[in-house]
């Protein structure tokens, strides 16, 4: 049997810590995209200056080599704390970081400048108690983008913190504030222990975070629409699976003469028309509604658990909010308008049916005249308005609403070579 002693495990800690600051670099060298990667690996650089200094200062005793420790241990908890911040947050509050770094270090070295190296060490062990529980509390704020896994990590965190206040308690309770020895104790065994497995870990851990949130951008980038970042084709039909409602209403949308604004305007400006239209499709959406650009000019909404006049409302709303924009062009303003089909309520099982009625209604929205509402009607519908006289379209009147539901309920039965193509694509 093999017994480790202290400095046994001061330099099984260097290693470990070296190696994770080696597959943090590495990483970040490979991906360039990343930058909380660095930010580990810095943290990391410092913690291995830290652990080859105390080796040092347990081996010959010298105020200069524990200040050095202290400070490189403490530099690089503070980017640890850094990486959770940047992690959740986006970014580093670098001169928050810069002054809570620069007090840390400040009460913990004036104590062994003035010889009471006993202060130094508890005021030591509790700044770095403060900064692991603050870093482990970070992660605990964003937990739910990968809840087990960041849990694990955020608690981690808390127990190293923890391991470096129970030093803190052993020296508080010896009471030597002037001495010319390390601490040595069972709290700094166990501490030491704690602190291997816990490197070991945390690096695992943080690097397999890295990878779920790189993977989940990926798909991201692979499903968005990178002019208005809206849904694309696939991933709609693809989350509209995946949606369990009972009752579904689908909107399509497509923007009047698009190719004479690209011919007329420019693609730029098409492409500024656009995303227009995609922000005010946005805003107009409720939570959970799914909205995609098909392709082209065209758009789809897909409204779970919705009435059909709530249907009509958005797409009024949006068909009204985007003709009343106006786009600059060569000193000249112009506007652009939206055509627009409802499918009727329907089970959502029945999703390729539902999105081939919005469409046959969109095609009679653009052969009735464009920059109008038209709600799918099937000729049972037409049948039921003559025999009530009930209004169930809302842009024609009389004589011409009749014709118009006789051209939806034949655009929806019988093949046109546009439906034919989106039949096709679904």
């Amino acid at each position: 049997m093999i017994l480790l002693d202290y400095n046994s495990l001061l330099i099984a800690l260097s290693f470990c810590t070296a190696g994770v600051a080696l597959t943090f670099f590495v990483s970040w060298v490979v991906s360039q995209t990343d930058r909380t990667l660095m930010t580990w690996a810095l943290g990391s650089t410092f913690l291995v200056v830290s652990i080859l200094a105390y080796s040092n200062f347990v081996s010959h005793f010298s105020p200069v080599t524990g200040i050095v420790s202290f400070a490189a241990l403490e530099i690089g908890l503070m980017f640890f704390l850094a990486a959770a911040m940047q992690f959740r947050r986006g970014k580093i509050p670098v001169r928050e970081m810069m002054a809570l770094g620069l007090a840390s270090s400040t009460i913990t070295i004036v104590p062994m400048v003035l010889g009471y190296a006993g202060i130094c060490y508890v005021v030591f062990n509790l700044a770095a108690m403060a900064i692991l529980c603050a870093t482990g509390f970070e992660y605990w704020r964003c937990r739910a983008e990968s809840p087990l896994l960041i849990t694990t990590l955020s608690v981690l965190h808390v127990i190293g913190g923890l391991s470096f206040g129970l030093c803190a308690f052993a020296l508080i309770e010896q009471g030597k504030w002037i001495t010319d020895q390390p601490p040595d104790d069972w709290a700094e065994n166990i501490n030491l222990i704690i602190c291997l497995g816990d490197t070991a870990a945390i690096g695992a851990l943080s690097l397999g975070l890295n990878q779920i949130r790189v993977s989940r951008r990926h798909k991201r980038d692979a499903e968005t629409d990178s002019l208005t970042g809206l849904f694309n084709r696939r991933a709609f039909f693809e989350h509209a699976a995946e949606m369990r409602p009972s009752m579904v209403a689908v909107i399509v949308f497509d923007i009047d003469h698009f190719k004479q604004v690209n011919d007329i305007h420019g693609h730029q400006l098409g492409d500024v028309v656009l995303q227009t239209f995609a922000s005010i499709l946005t805003e107009a959406i409720r939570e959970g509604d799914l909205a995609a650009r098909l392709g082209g000019e065209e758009f789809a909404v897909l409204l779970p658990e919705t009435a059909l006049k709530n249907a009509l409302l958005i797409a009024e709303r949006v068909r009204k909010k985007f003709s009343e924009r106006r786009f600059l062009s060569e000193d000249k303003l112009f506007g652009s308008t939206v055509s627009v089909g409802i499918s009727k309520v329907g089970d959502h099982s029945h999703l390729n049916d539902l999105m081939v009625q919005a469409d046959a209604a969109l095609y009679v929205a653009k052969r009735s005249g464009r920059n109008r509402v038209i709600l799918f009607s099937s000729r049972d519908d037409v049948r039921r308005q003559r025999e009530t006289g009930v209004d169930t379209g809302r842009e024609n009147t009389g004589s011409d609403r009749k014709q118009l539901y006789e051209v939806v309920a034949m655009a929806a039965r019988k093949p046109s070579p546009r439906r034919a193509r989106r039949t096709r694509r679904i």
